[in-house]
């Protein structure tokens, strides 16, 4: 269980690595990452948020995974799509972008936590 609990902790540090400085600076982020700044930062704002918050619940998967597995399912379902949202809001180009390469990372953790989930059932009580 020691390497899951590793995982889960990087993965919710990967999470605080890209939403924090998303939310507090958006701007330099998304220049960072090579994406047009839009007039309205309000969505990337929230779309941070939710990266942040999920990169808690990957915290506490990490501290209790056997009682707290069922947030690994939020993070499956918010990171598996995530490639497929990059390309297709950046058409080819993206492939080549710092973006779809972060999205990459993001399909391995979704990859990882569908196979703790599959292989580690809620116990049952009898």
């Amino acid at each position: 269980m020691r390497i899951w609990t590793v995982i889960f902790v990087v993965a919710a540090l990967f999470n605080f690595a890209v939403g924090l400085p998303m939310l507090l600076a958006p701007e330099a982020m998304l220049a960072a990452l090579g994406q047009p700044v839009p007039a309205d930062l309000l969505m990337t704002r929230l779309a941070s948020l939710l990266i942040v918050v999920l990169g808690i619940g990957y915290g506490m998967v990490a501290r209790d995974p056997a009682a707290n597995r069922p947030i690994l399912w939020l993070g499956f379902l918010g990171k598996a799509p995530i490639p497929l949202l990059v390309w297709i809001s950046g058409g080819a180009a993206a492939l080549s972008s710092s973006a779809f390469i972060l999205s990459l990372v993001d399909l391995a953790f979704a990859a990882l936590f569908l196979l703790f989930l599959l292989g580690h059932r809620r116990p049952t009580v009898a």
